[in-house]
């Protein structure tokens, strides 16, 4: 090998390392508790909340970060995009965000909220919102400000939720010991057990398009999986610790997951 061809490959392995650690430098101050992350189709970017900073930073698809928004939010924690408007669910409140411009149009109190956490939305455009302290959820127009309250037994500090739209409900993960993933009927809004588990403070979750589940446990450092036959639980991912609400992203077919409090986002190839 010549001088020339030497000193090339050190200087693109130099580059290489140099791209890396910026990534990773970008991350850590950027990050501060992530808790949930959304895709921006329109701007080709995801969006995540960061809880402990009190503000919404925007991730490039290659993983670089830049400001979003910061001001008129407290504690965002689960996020969705619908069209050119962000949902989050802050506090005690579900604020709505124009993309576009990243300003608040819109603050709905949550009357009886204690700790809105994640947030999912339907086919006829209700936004399901779990309260992790309250032990409920909490059903909104936001066209209209209409809040419901959905109150059950089974309901245990719940934390993740999900759209199932092929069954019309939705799929929740509670924050408690040997937490049961739920059933909430998007029809009657009735509340059932889908599966017990013997996994305990579970955060996010998630559902690929193969339909097979993906839930995260605090408490065993796992993200568990649901195959499609639903009649087990693989211990996919291990040592994943304090992931929180995951998304799927079906271009790359990967889970994204902010890890809350080694403030990083991790992506998980699916197979």
């Amino acid at each position: 090998m010549n001088t020339i061809k030497r000193n090339m490959i050190i200087l693109l392995a130099v580059l290489i390392v140099m791209i890396v650690v910026w990534y990773a430098i970008s991350s850590l101050r950027a990050l501060k508790g992530p808790e949930s992350i959304a895709w921006d189709e329109a701007g080709k970017r995801f969006l995540v909340s960061n809880t402990k900073g009190g503000d919404i930073v925007s991730m490039d698809i290659n993983g670089g970060f830049s400001a979003f928004i910061s001001k008129g939010l407290k504690n965002p924690r689960g996020i969705i995009v619908w069209g050119n408007e962000l949902f989050v669910a802050d506090g005690k409140e579900l604020k709505i965000i124009q993309i576009d411009n990243a300003t608040i149009t819109k603050v709905i109190p949550i009357e009886g909220a204690m700790m809105l956490n994640d947030i999912a939305r339907e086919k006829t455009g209700l936004l399901y919102i779990t309260d992790t302290a309250a032990n409920c959820v909490f059903i909104v127009n936001p066209v209209a400000g209409k809040v419901d309250k959905v109150v059950s037994p089974l309901l245990k500090a719940p934390n993740g939720i999900v759209y199932d739209m092929p069954r019309d409900q939705m799929l929740i993960v509670g924050f408690s010991k040997q937490a049961s993933v739920l059933t909430l009927s998007t029809i009657d809004r009735s509340v059932s057990t889908f599966m017990d588990t013997i996994y305990s403070n579970l955060d996010g979750i998630a559902i690929d398009d193969l339909g097979r589940i993906y839930f995260s446990s605090w408490e065993q450092d796992l993200i568990v999986e649901i195959p499609q036959e639903q009649n087990r639980f693989v211990a996919k991912f291990k040592n994943i610790k304090d992931a929180a609400d995951m998304i799927y992203y079906l271009p790359n077919n990967e889970l994204i997951i902010p890890l809350f409090t080694s403030n990083k986002i991790i992506r998980i190839p699916l197979d």
